[in-house]
């Protein structure tokens, strides 16, 4: 559930009328929202490449009797930005209890191409340690002026 409100929340900030495309600031808000969060039963933690936060961790909570509780690893995102600050890609990886590791799950690209910004979601393929054809695909046209307004 909460993998869907943080993909949720990235693809309502992209698609606002203040933020065209994902970039370093819509990634860096999102954290700071999560991590001010009081209630919640997940933990946030960043490990950032100057400005830009290149992996972010998520821990769920375990509570235990007597107020105690512990983290559990739970999701972890890798980011990749181009020179102007703009996210080129989101790997998102699940903890595997059974292996004690980080298991890839898939990633978004993320291409601006002139007025199209272009959203695709590729699933990994263990087996080949690759990933495999986008098996979704969003493109945002960004609003023409109207030509045919007088002047």
């Amino acid at each position: 559930m909460k993998k869907i409100v943080f993909a949720t929340l990235l693809c309502i900030a992209a698609m606002s009328a203040n933020a065209q495309v994902i970039t370093s600031e819509t990634v860096n808000n999102v954290y700071e929202s999560a991590i001010q969060k009081p209630k919640s039963n997940f933990v946030y933690n960043a490990m950032r490449t100057g400005k830009e936060i290149a992996t972010m961790y998520i821990y769920r909570k375990i509570h235990y009797g007597n107020n105690m509780e512990t983290l559990k690893p739970h999701r972890k995102y890798d980011y990749t930005y181009a020179p102007d600050g703009t996210v080129t890609s989101r790997t998102t990886y699940r903890w595997t209890d059974s292996k004690s590791a980080w298991t890839c799950i898939g990633r978004y690209d993320y291409t601006l191409t002139g007025d199209e910004y272009t959203t695709a979601f590729s699933r990994y393929n263990p087996a080949t340690e690759s990933f495999d054809q986008p098996v979704d695909m969003t493109i945002i046209v960004a609003p023409q002026p109207n030509l045919l307004a007088k002047h």
